[in-house]
């Protein structure tokens, strides 16, 4: 459905998601689900299921999940692939449900849950919110009012979405959204790829006051590899090169 006011990044308009349901049965009765999430149409995720693709699955043990998980990712660089039109997308997604589905059946099989088969280290991880979305009309005490209510559902780590504006606007809003925050929850910064070099320099030093636990995608897509090398020269900030994929 169509948003009144839709959530904005940097550059984008934050779309709808669509959620690919996969459930695996074994010989001994067992089920494994998995899912994975696509902000594209539905239907090239369809299409691999519908024209072949779970024939490739069946006859697999699920209790070899890494197997598995690369016998399908292999088809992206296949002929196969190709003649049956199947999108590098929609495989990479399937596969990914599909070894979530696998690793489901694997905890069942053995009775446990899987942080204790992958080693039991920590019965916790920490997660963090995404936050500071743009939207029309979004003003100072609409974000302390979203702000507040995540803090009030007990989270501790936020990511703040920025660069849709001016650097000096964004940094002015970073400030207010730590002062909300308050010195003692963790703040991460998301550029999504909106700053040039000079413009990441620049921001990074006026960020650093602020504490950011680590600044994403901070350079456009053209040679980011090489602008986030160039970035990690002239901040301490620890920088996430994120997961867009051009």
């Amino acid at each position: 459905p169509k948003v009144s006011r839709p959530h904005w990044t940097a550059h984008f308009v934050v779309p709808n998601g669509n959620e690919l349901l996969v459930k695996m049965h074994t010989s001994e009765g067992i089920t494994g689900f998995g899912l994975a999430t696509s902000y594209t149409p539905l239907d090239p995720l369809l299409k691999p299921w519908k024209s072949g693709l779970a024939d490739l699955i069946v006859g697999e043990s699920a209790l070899a999940p890494e197997r598995l998980y690369q016998k399908l990712f292999n088809l992206t660089s296949s002929k196969i692939a190709s003649e049956k039109g199947w999108t590098r997308e929609a495989l990479i997604r399937c596969s990914a449900a599909v070894d979530l589905a696998a690793w489901d059946i694997v905890g069942k099989a053995a009775g446990l849950p899987l942080y204790k088969l992958f080693g039991g280290f920590r019965d916790e991880l920490p997660v963090y919110a995404t936050c500071g979305y743009y939207r029309e009309g979004k003003d100072k005490e609409e974000l302390r009012d979203e702000l507040q209510m995540m803090k009030d559902q007990g989270h501790h780590s936020f990511k703040v979405k920025t660069g849709g504006l001016s650097l000096k606007e964004d940094i002015d809003r970073l400030e207010f959204i730590r002062s909300v925050l308050g010195d003692d929850k963790e703040m991460m910064v998301d550029v999504n790829r909106a700053w040039d070099l000079k413009t990441a320099i620049e921001g990074a030093k006026l960020l650093k006051p602020l504490r950011p636990r680590w600044l994403e995608e901070p350079v456009r897509w053209e040679d980011d590899r090489r602008g986030v090398k160039l970035l990690s020269l002239k901040t301490d900030i620890p920088i996430s090169a994120g997961r867009t994929i051009v």
